[in-house]
């Protein structure tokens, strides 16, 4: 499948064993809704990033596990879903006890959490795990993908010697192919240099 940018290339395509999940995609988000410009599961980066995480997958099968990917190129209408959402009212209680048990909507972009202008916008940052291959199963990090909370930190003292070690490896992999881990989030990387460091995107995840 072609992506719809000349400088952005499909996962898929790129990295064939790619696992492509795309929560925002679907209604299995901290939002509880499809998000704005994610019109398919369909996962997209700059080609440079691609190039970067296609290694990585290379290193990671040698490993026996595979990256499996939540969300990749974010248009930037994903964003304004985004902050619009946390301007309203909190009506799911059950998804807030999921993704941000301590915080409000609101202070999930004052906390860092949620970015304003995020570098998933320009191509370069990508949300992933590690799935071991023996098993099918993710690797055990100690907490779900976008669970805002401190335990999430790459770091955390509140993880387990086994899921700190899960981090690491993921950790090690990514930054080993130019990625750099957001200490806050332990899926969250971007690949630097960013080839787009000043343009936001916005066509649809398509």
């Amino acid at each position: 499948m072609a992506a719809p940018h000349p400088d952005f290339v499909s996962l898929s395509e790129a990295c064939p064993g790619l696992i492509i999940q795309m929560d925002y995609a679907t209604r299995e988000n901290f939002t509880g809704a499809v998000v704005d410009g994610y019109r398919r599961p369909v996962a997209y980066l700059s080609k440079a990033a691609a190039a970067g995480l296609c290694r990585v997958q290379m290193k990671a099968r040698r490993a026996q596990v595979s990256l499996k990917i939540f969300d990749s190129y974010r248009p930037v209408k994903a964003v304004k879903f985004f902050q619009e959402w946390a301007k309203r009212e909190e009506d799911t209680p059950e998804l807030k006890e999921l993704y941000y048990p301590t915080f409000t909507r609101r202070q999930l972009f004052e906390q860092g959490f949620i970015a304003t202008k995020s570098s998933h916008s320009r191509g370069a940052a990508v949300d992933l795990t590690l799935v071991s291959l023996k098993t099918g199963e993710e690797l055990d990090m100690g907490s779900r993908f976008d669970f805002f909370d401190d335990l999430s930190n790459t770091e955390s003292p509140r993880a387990s010697a086994q899921q700190l070690k899960n981090r690491l490896q993921l950790r090690e992999l990514m930054e080993g192919e130019g990625f750099k881990n957001f200490s806050q989030e332990w899926w969250h990387y971007s690949f630097k240099p960013e080839p787009f460091p000043e343009t936001y995107f916005d066509f649809d995840v398509d």
